[in-house]
């Protein structure tokens, strides 16, 4: 939590024990009763809950399936990166800023944070059609992709495909940071596919060979992903009444690459 309010410009906009229909709604009751901050950037806008479990097991989520990294929108990525070199700093730059393959409007860098959670830090420069991309309005403003690594591409998308109501885009790229990883050549090429969802956000879906399926169980790094739907609640939505998620109806899913989301509902 210190390592965002210290070094990505966070602050905390509430703190608590889950309680445990907010832990059922993540998908894991077990970490009902463990410390949570609700983080906000520097305009107030909630994004990022961070909890703390202390018998969660390590993960690398760049060898194995599940959500990959958090694709984070921020003003300056060349800033911000250079800012996040310092001795002190809890987060590993793991590939310098650059422009991406797609287009030379959009240019990140990736890191590892401190629980090992990897972050695309993302600067948009401008309009990247067919592709419906964010304004940022704070030195570093919200997550609007998550990333998804799946053994089939096909099915994750049909998942999310159902869910969203549109159909996705389909095509081959490299992921560098991942090449990088696993010792591959830079320039090799993955099947991705990609969903755009309401409020200028989208779903990154990266088809990886040779990837491990994890145990059931706490992992640290990225746990779930919450998305706001309009649509009418699924039945198993459930209305909380505490928690980060209070006055929202929930439900809790497991998608077929093993990752947790839950969807929320006025």
């Amino acid at each position: 939590m210190h390592a965002y309010t210290t070094w990505l410009y966070q602050a905390i906009a509430e703190a608590g024990e889950l309680d445990q229909d907010s832990a059922a709604a993540i998908g894991s009751p077990e970490l009902a009763g463990c410390r949570y901050w609700l983080l906000c950037n520097t305009n107030g806008r909630r994004w990022l809950q961070v909890v703390e479990c202390t018998a969660a097991q390590p993960r690398d989520s760049l060898h194995s399936f599940g959500w990959m990294a958090l694709e984070v929108l921020v003003d300056d990525v060349d800033q911000l990166a250079a800012r996040l070199l310092a001795p002190a700093c809890p987060f590993e730059l793991l590939r310098p800023a650059a422009d991406l393959e797609l287009s030379d409007r959009i240019r990140a860098c990736q890191v590892r944070g401190p629980t090992g959670e990897v972050l695309y830090l993302t600067q948009v420069r401008g309009e990247v059609p067919p592709f419906e991309l964010p304004i940022c309005a704070a030195p570093v403003d919200h997550l609007f992709i998550p990333v998804l690594s799946t053994a089939s591409r096909e099915r994750s998308l049909a998942q999310y495909s159902d869910i969203a109501g549109v159909a996705g885009i389909c095509f081959d790229t490299r992921i560098t940071v991942l090449n990088q990883a696993r010792g591959y050549d830079l320039d090799r090429r993955h099947p991705v596919a990609t969903l755009q969802l309401n409020g200028s956000c989208l779903l990154e879906i990266d088809e990886l060979a040779n990837t491990a399926e994890l145990a059931a169980g706490i992992y640290t790094g990225i746990a779930c992903v919450a998305f706001d739907c309009g649509a009418t609640a699924d039945r198993g939505a459930t209305p909380l009444a505490a928690g980060p998620f209070a006055g929202r109806r929930v439900s809790s899913h497991r998608g077929c690459a093993g990752e947790r989301f839950a969807l929320l509902y006025d």
